[in-house]
């Protein structure tokens, strides 16, 4: 795995592809799997519903294959490992279901999550954020308890900034990953995103869920201008709302939902989930960034 991880820091795109087919062969021997191949390409294709990450194909005569973009869309920043890894498996798991599973479809399943989690963490096994559970963990949770994980993070966002100069702030670890103060705004805005997608899924039935487009918010809306206090205190104010609106819910309204392109329905109670995974992630990249790491 450090091979991958090396040839992804180096924007290396041959040299990644050829240790992720290294990984990826070794892995298909273990597991008695028919062999795959691993395509890397340049800047994820994209469109209105979003970016593309990975694709699964098999056609009749030929090795079954999997492509991967290293760059996001927008920016062209290479990816994170850990996003590219999830990618990776998440490819692999649709490979097992057909050809090991022998499946006629396959389906992003609670099952199927299983299976990606569990390969990453068997193939990772020295994770930087071993104590941050998984989301698959965080929906074993009482629904008090995520909640309670979301009261937490107005407070840790603002004791992670406190005193930090506004240039410390803006300052990017890489050229690719965003500065502490891009992550402050990409929860401020994230937030007001899941609070509308809530009252739309209160106001209609299984309505369409379009994925965000981060790097061009953060583009767009030039976050690196903006004020990361302003920015946290906005975050509060609106983690508030949100918080205030979950409280009222009704038992049978966690279970509304509505239809995400890739993952199919997502209820309520599974954006809970998501959303305390979300806040330990982001509040970590924002401590890396803080000590200048990716």
């Amino acid at each position: 795995m450090d091979a991958v991880e090396s040839a992804l820091l180096a924007e290396d795109r041959a040299a990644t592809q050829a240790a992720s087919e290294r990984v990826i062969g070794g892995l298909m021997t273990v597991l008695g799997a028919p062999p795959v191949r691993v395509e890397v390409l340049a800047a994820r294709p994209h469109a209105r519903w979003g970016e593309l990450h990975g694709l699964y194909t098999a056609e009749r005569g030929r090795r079954p294959k999997i492509q991967l973009w290293m760059r996001t869309a927008k920016q062209k920043r290479v990816v994170a490992f850990r996003t590219y890894l999830r990618t990776l498996l998440h490819e692999v798991g649709h490979h097992l279901d057909y050809t090991v599973l022998r499946l006629e479809e396959s389906y992003h399943t609670e099952g199927f999550y299983k299976r990606e989690s569990s390969l990453f963490h068997q193939l990772v096994t020295d994770l930087r954020r071993s104590a941050m559970p998984t989301m698959e963990e965080y929906a074993k949770q009482p629904r008090e308890q995520r909640l309670k994980r979301l009261e937490r993070t107005a407070d840790e966002l603002a004791g992670a900034i406190r005193g930090q100069s506004d240039a410390a702030l803006a300052r990017r670890p890489d050229a690719k990953n965003w500065a502490p103060k891009e992550v402050v705004c990409h929860l401020r805005d994230t937030e007001e995103l899941f609070k509308a997608r809530f009252d739309t899924i209160l106001a209609t039935d299984n309505p369409p869920i379009a994925p965000p487009d981060p790097d061009r918010w953060a583009e767009e809306r030039q976050y690196l201008r903006n004020d990361a206090g302003e920015a946290a205190g906005a975050f509060r104010r609106r983690r508030e709302e949100t918080l205030a609106f979950m409280k009222k819910l009704a038992s049978a309204d966690w279970e509304r939902g509505g239809t995400h392109p890739v993952r199919g329905k997502v209820t309520l109670d599974a954006f809970l989930t998501l959303m305390a995974w979300h806040d330990d992630n982001h509040l970590d990249q924002l401590r890396r960034a803080l000590e200048g790491k990716a």
